[in-house]
């Protein structure tokens, strides 16, 4: 174990781990938008702001979701020096994401209820980045994308026409920390809508037990390519997740 400190706690980490990761292990509270236990060290928010010290790291403001502990690592959450580069942080954010429940929510958390940085149109996105990564990284897709720079940055499918490639699992709505990306269900039909611009639209399958739509046909079909192996239990891929559980409980009532 290797033993570091924070807000003059002693506390033993695992080689490897990120400070952030051992804040949260002991309940010490470090906000972040951009970090997700499902994905590695990002960075790109930095709300995680740290200060940090310790041989051979000269002490200064860092992002806690990226550096790793080593011996004798003394990290403050709470020193002036964080308070005041999170607040500006967070009014950087809102100043583009002020449409953000979420953000806005967490912004006055730490005490933040407005920006002295506007922009020409804002909106809800901060530009975290969790859902193209999440889709590339765990889904195995990369449907998604970053298009434009600066304040045109967005997200946006591949080359901003209706995704070819989406399966419309709806992990990339699922993971976003503000809700600007949504995942509607409209009839036979699933959408994936950032701000107001359609970048998916899959066809719903029916479960065969009750007929209602449920799932897309691209995403079972994903799921049996990945899971699916020889000798292992079949699985009805064609009910609904309420049909399955009744179907299963029933099976499992009555016995082979």
């Amino acid at each position: 174990m290797i033993p570091i400190t924070i807000d003059g706690r002693k506390l033993e980490a695992r080689e490897n781990q990120t400070v952030l990761q051992v804040a949260r292990e002991h309940g010490i509270d470090i906000p972040t938008l951009c970090s997700h236990e499902a994905l590695g060290p990002h960075g790109a928010c930095r709300l995680c702001v740290i200060e940090a010290e310790g041989r051979p790291l000269r002490k200064g403001l860092m992002a806690s979701c990226t550096l790793q502990v080593f011996p004798d690592l003394i990290v403050e959450t709470k020193s002036p020096a964080v308070v005041q580069a999170r607040k500006v942080i967070f009014e950087l954010l809102l100043g583009r994401a002020s449409e953000s429940v979420a953000l806005r929510e967490l912004a006055e958390k730490y005490g933040v209820t407005s920006s002295r940085f506007k922009t020409e149109s804002s909106e809800d996105c901060v530009r975290c980045g969790i859902c193209i990564r999440v889709c590339k990284e765990q889904i195995g897709v990369a449907a998604l994308c970053f298009a434009g720079r600066g304040q045109k940055k967005r997200v946006t499918a591949e080359f901003g026409q209706l995704s070819e490639t989406c399966i419309g699992c709806g992990t990339c709505a699922n993971l976003c920390p503000t809700g600007a990306i949504r995942m509607e269900d409209r009839g036979d039909e699933r959408r994936i809508i950032v701000k107001d611009t359609v970048i998916s639209a899959q066809p719903l399958v029916p479960c065969r037990q009750c007929g209602s739509h449920f799932q897309t046909a691209r995403f079972i079909e994903h799921v049996r390519a990945k899971s699916d192996v020889e000798g292992a239990t079949e699985i009805a891929r064609d009910l609904c997740p309420t049909c399955a559980r009744v179907v299963y409980a029933e099976s499992v009532m009555v016995g082979p």
